[in-house]
């Protein structure tokens, strides 16, 4: 899969495209969804992915918008669904523009699209003036075919980004992992810490949680973490360390139950919380901690 900065990029290339159009935060099953459709008849045209480097919500000043997945996550999610193209797009250079002009514009002279496919609420254009009826009528006219996807449900509940985002702000991982699709995740290389894991005879490894990022509930996950293609059972604590010390920012920090080596700083891991434990608390002492981690690991041992 080949991924473009800017859709003047891709325009250069003159391939026939699928486009399916969102902003995809999470790439969950109802996105999936509009993914599929563009995929799966494409013939000898490039199927797709419309997004933008920076989140429309963040851009547009909403100060509690936190991202599920970066970019990168993203991409890869993208071509897993058989995307053949991903363009992020710099959302200020089109947000003002007109949605007729959108469509015209980019979508039938830039990106040569036949097809475009998009959710049941996807908005664009100046002011978020474009919606799916426009959409249909404009396309019409200059022969785009137009697939306008209804949500998709799960446990009796629309499948969106934010939901996902309060499921995994409550703690309730299993459910979030449904609408996924897929489990969710914290990536990074791993940091070197202030050791008191390992002064308490349980050593850790740490993943800082990107800013911008959504940060599940603070509290002791079954985890399943996974470094240099091995996976690892693993009792994770995010959140900010109350009894030793409160961190700055919260951080995924996770004892690796089967691993017995060298230390691991610098390498990069991806972490899974499984399943919620309990809440993030602070103990009277060490000891108390100590007490509290061993007892947490056993019950770990017996779900993942």
């Amino acid at each position: 899969m080949k991924v473009y900065d800017s859709i003047e990029d891709f325009a250069k290339i003159g391939y026939e495209s699928q486009v399916a159009l969102g902003f995809f935060d999470g790439v969950h099953l109802g996105h999936r969804a509009v993914i599929d459709e563009i995929v799966r008849d494409k013939g000898d045209r490039q199927a797709v992915v419309l997004t933008f480097r920076e989140s429309p919500a963040v851009l547009l000043g909403k100060n509690d918008a936190v991202l599920i997945t970066d970019n990168e996550r993203k991409a890869e999610l993208m071509k897993a669904a058989g995307a053949d193209a991903v363009i992020f797009a710099d959302f200020s250079a089109i947000k003002d523009m007109e949605a007729e002009d959108f469509i015209r514009g980019v979508l039938h002279e830039k990106l040569r699209a036949k097809k475009v496919c998009c959710g049941y609420n996807y908005r664009f254009g100046k002011n978020g003036s474009g919606d799916t009826e426009i959409l249909e009528k404009i396309c019409g006219e200059i022969g785009i075919e137009v697939c306008v996807k209804e949500p998709v449900f799960c446990g009796g509940r629309a499948v969106s980004s934010s939901a996902i985002r309060e499921l995994l702000q409550s703690g309730e991982i299993v459910e979030a992992d449904r609408m996924l699709g897929y489990a969710y995740s914290i990536g990074g290389l791993i940091g070197d810490g202030n050791h008191i894991g390992s002064t308490m005879g349980i050593p850790t490894v740490n993943l800082p949680i990107k800013a911008g990022m959504v940060v599940p509930k603070f509290g002791v996950y079954a985890s399943r973490v996974t470094v240099d293609r091995k996976t690892y059972r693993g009792a994770t604590n995010i959140g900010v360390h109350p009894t030793v010390g409160e961190n700055d920012a919260p951080l995924c920090e996770t004892f690796l139950l089967d691993y017995e080596g060298e230390a691991l700083y610098g390498e990069y891991a991806v972490c899974e919380p499984a399943a919620f434990i309990r809440e993030e608390k602070k103990f009277r002492s060490k000891d108390e901690l100590t007490e509290q981690i061993k007892k947490d690991i056993d019950m770990i041992k017996a779900i993942v």
